[in-house]
């Protein structure tokens, strides 16, 4: 099996800028321009992610109308890619990148998150708080939860958590080995606990919930209300959303988690060894990296979040022109690197600065 995401760049042990230690060098290379929302990029960029959607609920149709049930994981799996299309724009609106307006930002997170069941305040607020901390190895007891990048337990975490709470053990052990699985469980057990947030923030997460249910109330109503199928509640909307989980795993884990890949103690950390050094660019064909919305060129967007998706691609070449280009780690797509990590890539060994597999602690 080929390398998902085939080495063309990697400087993880040697970079070429060793000085740098924050982002305002890298910022001032990107065009002031590519920093602004536009609204005719983000119409645009709408109508490929609904389009898309649409194209794959199309299908599912098909097979459903037909009664061809050989091809309902195809249909799941396809409509499963559109959500995450529709995802990325939900994304782009919780960094208030994707509209000028926090309004319409907010507003319309909130709907094309039902097709994901996230939240989308809590997921706002733990994601921005991955881009504060990214590949940062120890939390601020004061943060909010942040892992969205696969942050590792280190050999002496797992090992007291092997012993004090096997269960828990077992479900990272299963995360690990299976990522769509941890990238479902990362959404329940994280997103849908208003404990894991500050104070402040709790108004507008358990909004979220109230938003969220009432819209995927109205989703499965329509759905019965014209199929009259139960059924059909899962085919068009409930399995798509899980099968939703694979890409959401296979972005998530691949832009940060890799055996070149390293995490960092408070100490080591600074926000240019988080944001360049430890975001991996996995560069798709063109034409899928636009139906996701360019979500594969992760650079930039770990750069700054103000920079929309659709200003992605401009922004990702102008720093790869620049002095920095050299230190940006990125691949081709392709699965068998991915398999690779997940194999290797389990527990965090503190001393030698890499990762371990499970039989190896």
């Amino acid at each position: 099996m080929n390398a998902i995401l085939e080495k063309v760049n990697i400087s993880f042990s040697n970079p070429v800028n060793e000085e740098e230690t924050d982002l305002s060098g890298p910022r001032k290379v990107v065009s002031p321009q590519l920093y602004k929302p536009n609204l005719m990029y983000a119409i645009l960029y709408m109508f490929i992610s609904f389009a898309f959607y649409a194209g794959t609920i199309g299908f599912s149709y098909y097979s459903f109308a037909n009664t061809y049930w050989w091809l309902y994981p195809v249909a799941w799996f396809l409509a499963g890619t559109g959500v995450t299309s529709l995802f990325v724009l939900g994304h782009d609106c919780a960094h208030q990148a994707f509209f000028k307006s926090n309004r319409w930002n907010d507003f319309w997170g909130h709907i094309v998150f039902v097709f994901s069941f996230y939240p989308y305040y809590a997921w706002k607020y733990s994601h921005n708080a991955h881009h504060k901390h990214t590949n940062l190895l120890q939390a601020n007891p004061k943060d909010i939860y942040y892992d969205n990048a696969w942050i590792p337990l280190t050999s002496k975490q797992y090992k007291i958590l092997k012993r004090m709470k096997p269960k828990k053990a077992l479900m990272y052990r299963i995360g690990r080995l299976f990522p769509p699985f941890g990238a479902f469980m990362h959404n329940i057990l994280t997103h849908y606990f208003p404990s894991k947030f500050n104070k402040s923030q709790r108004k507008k997460v358990i909004l979220s919930y109230f938003i969220l249910g009432a819209l995927a109330l109205g989703v499965m109503g329509g759905i019965f209300y014209l199929t009259n199928s139960v059924f059909a509640i899962f085919h068009f909307y409930v399995l798509p959303g899980l099968f939703f989980a694979f890409w959401m795993s296979l972005y998530t884990y691949q832009h940060h988690t890799s055996t070149d890949m390293k995490f960092y103690s408070p100490r080591d950390w600074n926000s240019y060894k988080g944001q360049i050094l430890a975001t991996y660019n996995s560069l798709s064909p063109v034409w899928f990296s636009i139906l996701h919305l360019n979500i594969d060129v992760h650079t930039p967007h770990h750069l700054s979040t103000a920079i929309p998706c659709y200003h992605l691609r401009e922004a990702y070449k102008e720093l790869k022109n620049s002095k920095y280009g050299q230190d940006i780690p990125e691949g081709k797509l392709n699965f068998g690197y991915y398999v690779n990590q997940v194999k290797n890539c389990h527990i965090w060994d503190e001393t030698k600065g890499q990762y371990l597999r499970f039989n190896e602690v």
